[in-house]
């Protein structure tokens, strides 16, 4: 099996290489494929590289769904549990929304847990069972064990109850390769959460289903104009286009701006008296048709009206706000190299009054130009760009000479300024896939990577980062969204296994690769430590710019952590 940690945050298209020739993309589905492809792809199936643990992962897996269904079914399993909390003790109750957690429990069988989910859940509750196996653990001739991270979402009329347990599971295998023997489980944590009502409603038909373009373009996703647009324009083959949010026309109310994939226009929709979005982009005059995967609204004129930079490509695009939400005057700024800025952030980090925009680049040559090597640890990437600006119209690219430079050829994604030391000026994080992140300290202007001596490198999948005071000590802390990988988790461990068994020495480095999200405290110098497990946030899927928010205005910062990625046609994911 060609084995990789589960998730990479490359896309599937990464060419495949015969040895001695150059890559080639292989064909459709269904075309004839080379004997080399063809031998690739086999190895898709743990089987023929003869990874046991992954083999009896795909086994177990649907099993362990269908027999927590039939937990809360008519027919449940005849095997032993252990470990079924008797009673949850509230850690959390504040009205509109409860946490309960339980240690250890009663010994019994799965009608006896089946009896306390639905006890949990309530007897009406219509019951969805989510699961994912991450260790697996080989015994003595055909038994293992499994440790399965739980997730049951009920709904029981207006309420919501969500159970997250851990379940170490344990199989004999039957002598049927396509069956497992269930023999015991055991349940190792339990946490229930419940709430009177959803926390949140999905508005998006409501406030743009009146715009044909809406509908005809966006909903439409990335699989269905890769092909369909023009090439030059800049294809998008994993749909990161991004989104800026600001007030255009001075009414209070903030506007959405659109980016979009080559050869289909941005969108800008206004936010109306009435709470809907209309399409106004026409007006405003920023319609643009070149792939542009940021944007930020910024008053960069200092007028008091909010100006609009874009990223297109290695370059920048500034629109100039005339007040009234038109964009008449366009000025762009020259990068450099061919590869695409895919995020942008701004701040004044001179002191000097205006602000300057740190460029977040990817793969160097593009997109499919090149791997990440080593893979947990790469240094092979996209240098990332500095632009200063000296007036609104004239802008340089300092990279190099404010210290940028230094280790500057990550796979960047996101980057964050924040003054981290406490001493006036901004620093910048920079948020790095397949490998560590960067930590700038600015001097009065001068830049040092200080990462590996602040705690802050987190070698990891950085895609997304964000700071609050968290835990109310005056200093900002940071969450890194890197990707939680049970395949990893249940693959990198195999000292004996994974890599063939050698470089046992860097095993490590991909299982934490693996972990999920980070939280960094921040000490009060601008050196940080990784509270993440002793505050339970590191499972957060394959993550994408998790963020700070108070979403209950308790004045405590939660975290809001999306995750996914393309799926295409399939209904049931985001």
């Amino acid at each position: 099996m060609l084995v990789a940690l589960a998730i990479l945050a490359l896309p599937r298209l990464i060419p495949l290489q015969e040895p001695g020739k150059d890559s080639v993309l292989l064909p459709d589905r269904g075309q004839d494929l080379p004997e080399w492809a063809l031998e690739e792809q086999k190895r898709k199936d743990p089987g023929v590289d003869q990874w046991r643990t992954e083999v009896l992962h795909d086994l177990a897996k649907p099993k362990i769904v269908a027999i927590l269904e039939a937990a809360v079914g008519d027919k449940p399993p005849m095997a032993e549990v252990s470990g079924i909390p008797e009673a949850a003790e509230i850690v959390v109750d504040r009205g509109w929304i409860a946490i309960r957690r339980a240690e250890g429990g009663a010994d019994g069988d799965f009608a006896a847990l089946g009896d306390r989910i639905w006890e949990t859940m309530g007897e009406d509750a219509v019951i969805h069972v989510h699961a994912k196996i991450v260790r697996i653990f080989l015994g003595d001739a055909r038994d293992f064990s499994s440790s399965v991270l739980v997730r049951m979402d009920g709904i029981a009329g207006e309420g919501r109850v969500q159970i997250n347990l851990g379940l170490d599971v344990h199989w004999s295998e039957s002598g049927n390769d396509a069956d497992l023997i269930l023999n015991a489980a055991e349940v190792t944590s339990w946490e229930e959460i419940s709430v009177p009502r959803p926390l949140f409603a999905d508005f998006t038909k409501r406030i743009f289903g009146k715009n044909t373009n809406w509908r005809n373009e966006t909903l439409k996703g990335v699989g269905e104009w890769r092909d369909r647009t023009d090439r030059l324009m800049g294809r998008s083959f994993i749909g990161a286009q991004g989104v800026a949010v600001g007030d255009v026309n001075g009414d209070g109310r903030d506007e959405i701006y659109l980016c979009q994939q080559g050869g289909i226009p941005n969108r800008l929709y206004m936010h109306t008296p009435g709470g809907d979005a209309a399409d106004v982009t026409a007006q405003a005059q920023l319609g643009f048709l070149e792939n542009t995967r940021a944007a930020l609204f910024l008053d960069i004129d200092e007028d008091g009206h909010q100006d609009l930079v874009m990223a297109m490509g290695p370059n920048l695009l500034l629109a100039f706000n005339d007040g009234q939400g038109v964009f008449r005057e366009l000025v762009p700024i020259e990068g450099e190299g061919v590869e695409d800025i895919y995020s942008l952030a701004a701040a004044d980090f001179d002191g000097d009054g205006d602000l300057d925009i740190y460029a977040c680049r990817y793969v160097l040559n593009g997109l499919l130009g090149g791997v990440p090597t080593p893979y947990h640890d790469a240094d092979n990437g996209a240098p990332n760009l500095f632009f200063r600006q000296e007036t609104s119209h004239r802008w340089v690219l300092a990279t190099d000479e404010v210290g940028l430079g230094e280790n500057n050829r990550k796979f960047s994604l996101a980057a964050l300024w924040e003054d981290f030391d406490g001493d006036g000026d901004p620093d910048l994080y920079v948020a790095n896939d397949f490998g560590r992140n960067n930590f700038y300290r600015n001097d009065e202007g001068r830049f040092t990577d200080v990462a590996d001596v602040a705690g802050a490198e987190d070698l990891a999948a950085g895609m997304g980062v964000s700071s609050a005071d968290y835990d109310l000590d005056g200093d900002w802390d940071i969450y890194v969204s890197n990707m939680f990988s049970a395949a990893g988790q249940r693959i990198a461990p195999q000292a004996n296994r994974f890599m063939g068994g050698e470089n046992q020495d860097i095993h490590g480095h991909y299982v934490r690769h693996a972990r999920g999200n980070t939280l960094l405290e921040n000490l009060g110098d601008g050196t940080f430590r990784d509270v993440t497990d002793e505050a339970g946030v590191a499972v957060g899927g394959w993550a994408w710019g998790g963020t700070f928010v108070d979403i209950d205005n308790d004045g405590l910062p939660d975290i809001h952590s999306p995750d996914g990625f393309v799926t295409n046609r399939e209904t049931d994911d985001l």
